[in-house]
């Protein structure tokens, strides 16, 4: 496996994975027909490169061999996963810069084969390179396999989103 910095060429991939994590993440607090959020979730998608190019956003891409008989000399890979780090963004108490977690999707059969690690090295190795002293994100408290990723890296909990249903 390996990273790579993303680009537009990317964008389809980033797209349809940006959908597939989607049950994963959404909080059962929140009692919306699945079919209405992942309408959401697909416009928010196709206004996601444009925020991209126009925040400074950085997107990193991981990649594995392709298994091939041919025996080309040259490797091919496949996208497996991908990061979106917004690199300067300030927190919201301190008005300290730090970079952010913005959306990590891995595909399901890639899950727990390590892609999540190379890519939140490559964001952190980033942030330090450009003297960015915090990294953060925002995960849902439910999603267990992404908060044992998230912990096993370093992370830490800051603040607790909270949430109460009034119907």
């Amino acid at each position: 496996m390996l990273v790579r910095q993303g680009d537009v060429r990317d964008w389809p991939f980033m797209y349809a994975l940006g959908k597939v994590g989607v049950p994963d993440s959404v909080s059962p607090w929140r009692k919306q027909p699945m079919e209405e959020t992942l309408k959401y979730r697909d416009g928010i998608l196709k206004g996601f490169w444009t925020w991209i190019q126009q925040s400074g956003s950085i997107v990193f891409i991981a990649e594995a061999p392709v298994e091939e008989e041919s025996g080309l000399e040259r490797e091919k890979r496949q996208p497996i996963g991908y990061l979106v780090l917004h690199p300067s963004m300030r927190e919201e108490l301190t008005g300290v810069i730090q970079g952010w977690v913005m959306d990590l999707a891995v595909l399901p059969e890639w899950r727990r084969s390590g892609a999540g690690q190379i890519l939140l090295k490559a964001a952190e190795d980033y942030c330090r390179e450009q003297k960015v002293p915090y990294l953060g994100l925002a995960v849902s408290s439910h999603n267990v396999s992404a908060l044992r990723l998230y912990e096993k890296f370093g992370f830490a909990e800051e603040r607790k989103l909270m949430v109460k249903p009034l119907e």
